[in-house]
């Protein structure tokens, strides 16, 4: 007899036009309009001894602790243990500002608080739908969407796909990934947009019916073509970041996962997950600080200043997870992952469809992996952590650590 129960649910998190827009530190205009909703996707799965909840918001990042909080708001509402509900964002910059750094834009706290119980309302229900279903699982390939902006030809072309449907095949939901920055719209967009990942969710629902959730990939060096510095300094329109492209990507994604191939799945459900510190290198000495704060373009002026009051933290705690829907694992890494994470991970354990979702459990800045990154430099090394309002980029061990977490859950979920 089937045990496996599924549900999903979605909840509009589209914050008013007229609020501070994350992303790029070159962009300082409030949103002017809403071009697609913002959505946060849940999908419950149960197996009526333990219960996995799967929620996914059309933000740039949540703090660590923002993530907490709705899980254990989750919990609260449903009785679900904290540590099997993953929170992840998708990583568009068209949305609204939600964390203490600001990525580019100032959050309104009281659009925060909303949005946060929207999506665990979004997992509540969820829970509530849960119905006798059956899981399939395969994945595709695409190429061409995702570049190496850090240089190479590294990327991940895998589009892994989970499907789940119920006992007469009616869909549920279709969880896909793929690993590559929603930052087809540039600094000079002011509408609010999901980007190509809104997209492909449509493209899959209007296809196949049911929910369609999307997790990002470990994409932290990988976007759809162009350079940290075009994002970073200058807000003029750029060839190619439209909305017309935004939809080829999207296109794109959703029917690489819609001509995946997929075969059933049966097993538990089980989770595993574990806290794991990750340290900052040392801050910049006040001299330092002061001539960054009187720099003429003032890119950094604010976090210079805030660092000179209080460099914060040495360390960021984060949640490493592996869910297991059926047999079938689900890696969850904090943090921008760099691609190869998911590229060593699914060669470790041997499963070259392996989902590995990077951008939940908080996103408090990249996380660069290999060690090897740290020579060449680069925005992601030198300057990004100012835009989470970060003292220093992570220590270099820090993608050891949580490669090393994420082995041994995967081991354990097994």
């Amino acid at each position: 007899m089937n045990r496996l129960l599924a549900g999903a649910a979605v909840a509009d998190i589209t914050p008013p036009v007229g609020g501070s827009l994350a992303g790029y530190a070159a962009r300082a205009s409030a949103s002017t309009a809403v071009h697609d909703p913002l959505l946060a996707t849940a999908v419950a799965v149960s197996d009526g001894a333990a219960t996995s909840v799967v929620i996914c918001a059309d933000l740039i990042a949540l703090d660590p602790d923002t993530t907490r909080r709705i899980a254990r708001d989750l919990h609260e509402r449903t009785g679900v243990p904290e540590e099997a509900v993953a929170v992840a964002v998708t990583h568009t910059h068209a949305g609204p500002a939600v964390t203490s750094g600001g990525i580019g834009g100032v959050a309104d706290p009281s659009y925060v608080e909303d949005a946060c119980s929207r999506i665990a309302g979004a997992g509540e229900a969820a829970i509530a739908a849960l119905t006798p279903a059956v899981l399939r699982r395969g994945h595709g390939t695409l190429h061409g969407v995702a570049h190496n902006r850090r240089g190479g030809t590294l990327t991940d072309p895998a589009v892994p796909v989970v499907r789940l449907e119920r006992l007469d095949g009616e869909p549920i939901a279709t969880v896909f990934s793929h690993a590559c920055h929603p930052v087809t719209l540039g600094p000079d967009n002011l509408r609010i947009t999901a980007d190509w990942p809104g997209y492909a969710r449509r493209h899959l629902e209007s296809r196949i019916g049911g929910v369609a959730l999307f997790l990002q990939g470990c994409c932290g060096q990988l976007n759809t073509g162009h350079t940290a510095v075009d994002s970073l300094r200058g807000a003029e329109p750029r060839p190619g970041r439209t909305f017309e492209a935004a939809e080829r990507f999207g296109t794109l994604v959703g029917e690489a996962a819609l001509a995946t191939a997929t075969e059933p799945a049966e097993g538990p459900v089980s989770v595993a997950a574990t806290r794991v510190e990750l340290p900052l290198g040392d801050p910049l000495t006040p001299a330092e600080l002061r001539a960054l704060a009187d720099e003429p373009d003032g890119l950094w002026t604010r976090w210079a200043l805030a660092q000179l009051a209080d460099p914060g933290p040495a360390a960021v705690e984060v949640r490493v997870a592996v869910h297991r829907w059926g047999g079938v694992p689900l890696v969850f890494l904090p943090c921008e992952p760099f691609v190869e994470f998911a590229v060593e991970l699914r060669e470790a354990l041997g499963d070259p469809g392996l989902l590995v979702a990077g951008y939940t459990g908080g996103v408090p800045g990249y996380l660069p992996y290999p060690e090897t990154h740290y020579a060449e430099g680069g925005y992601e090394i030198r300057e990004a952590h100012r835009a989470y309002g970060l003292r220093a980029a992570f220590t270099p061990d820090a993608g050891r650590r949580v490669m090393a977490a994420a082995l041994t859950l995967a081991g354990e979920a097994g």
